[in-house]
């Protein structure tokens, strides 16, 4: 799959800046959520997005990894 195109980004920016009163993207920018990093998500492909998840499931493995050995090492204290 490819990048969404310029013209679509675009009109997915001024949507995000710009939502219909009323509309799912002001609710969700009233709620709080931020818009810009969905839109940032957006300008890559789906298999860019995809690698981006996987390295970071690749550090909490190595988090996780850590805190296992960390507490086997001092037998479970804190």
């Amino acid at each position: 799959m490819e990048k969404l195109s310029k013209e679509r980004l675009k009109k997915i920016g001024e949507l995000f800046k710009n939502p219909r009163p009323g509309g799912k993207i002001a609710a969700a920018k009233e709620f709080g959520i931020d818009l810009t990093l969905t839109y940032e998500q957006l300008k890559k492909t789906p298999q860019e997005r995809l690698d981006d998840l996987q390295n970071a499931m690749r550090g909490l493995e190595e988090i996780a990894r850590a805190g296992t050995e960390w507490r086997t090492r001092n037998n479970g204290r804190a």
